[in-house]
Parts: structure tokens; C-alpha cells; sequence
């Protein structure tokens, strides 16, 4: 009997420390709980690539790589970004778009342990050319098997253009 009382409030103190811990981890960081019960995404560590704005190297913005079958590319802007607009730019190379993100809260996006998590709701983008949710604004994209080059609009960010270089 005394073996199953200790049984029982052992687990009951794991269940506990478990609570306490997702309610932490849930409260910092939401998007991980949206990831734990399937509607986020682990778009994972940066990729290997350089990054110019203005023709000028920036290695403060991070590329990520759509981890599905997407030829998309994301973009981490947050440190550039005043508005709140541009913390993200998703780059559509099979549709030959540029766009920013439906939500960009910290409910959408979060970086953990240097990996970036999205949201269901995050991985939704305006293309930047719609007039009503993007910013009427063409980029000019351009890209090859190595690089991608477009524009910004002006006085959005403290650049007018990026070009990156993708190491392949």
C-alpha cells in the first residue's frame, strides 16, 4: 500500500512540473504549443546564404527554406522593421512572387533554440503587387539557380533592395 501512495504522488508531482512547464513555455512562447498540436511549422535553422541590401553584405537577415516541397524562401527582417509590416517576406520562386505575412505576431512566428517556428495563420502571404492586402508595390523580382534580387518599398525599411546569394 505505502510502495503505491509513493507511486502515485510521484506521478502526481510529474504531472504537475509538466503543467506548469507547458503553461510557461505556452505563455512565452505560443506558436511551440501550436507546433506540439499540429498547426505550426518548424521552418528549422537558417540556410547557408549571403544576404546584400543595397548592395551591401547584412548578415543580420536570416533565410529560411520551406521545409515541404515549396520553392519558398522567408526572410527574417524583425530587426529592420519598425512598422511591423516587414517582419517576414516570404519569397514564392514557383509562382514569382514576393509577399509579407497575413500574421506576423509573436503568435506566428518565434525563434527557439535558434530554429523559427510558423504558425498556420503565419505561413499565409499577400503578395506585395495585390493593391488591397499587399503594398501595390512591384519588387522586380528576379532570381537564378544562386540568386534572388528584388526591391522594397522605399522608406518601408532602411534599404530599397536585397540580393542573395544561395550556396548550393
Amino acid at each position: 500500500m505505502n510502495l503505491m501512495r509513493k507511486a502515485l504522488t510521484i506521478f502526481g508531482v510529474i504531472i504537475v512540473i509538466t503543467a506548469i512547464y507547458i503553461g510557461v513555455v505556452g505563455h512565452k512562447h505560443p506558436v511551440f504549443l501550436k507546433y506540439l498540436i499540429g498547426s505550426a511549422t518548424n521552418l528549422g535553422r537558417p540556410i547557408d546564404a549571403k544576404v546584400y541590401t543595397d548592395g551591401h553584405i547584412n548578415s543580420d537577415i536570416k533565410v529560411y527554406k520551406d521545409p515541404a516541397d515549396k520553392n519558398d524562401y522567408l526572410l527574417n527582417l524583425k530587426e529592420f522593421d519598425a512598422t511591423g509590416m516587414l517582419h517576414y517576406i516570404n519569397i514564392d520562386l514557383d509562382n514569382q512572387w514576393v509577399g509579407r505575412p497575413i500574421g506576423s505576431s509573436h503568435d506566428d512566428y518565434d525563434t527557439i533554440n535558434g530554429r523559427l517556428y510558423q504558425s498556420e495563420l503565419g505561413s499565409h502571404f499577400a503578395n506585395f503587387r495585390d493593391d488591397m492586402k499587399g503594398m501595390d508595390f512591384d519588387p522586380k523580382l528576379t532570381f537564378s539557380d544562386n540568386e534572388i534580387r528584388f526591391n522594397i518599398p522605399q522608406h518601408v525599411l532602411k534599404f530599397d533592395s536585397i540580393r542573395i546569394e544561395l550556396n548550393r
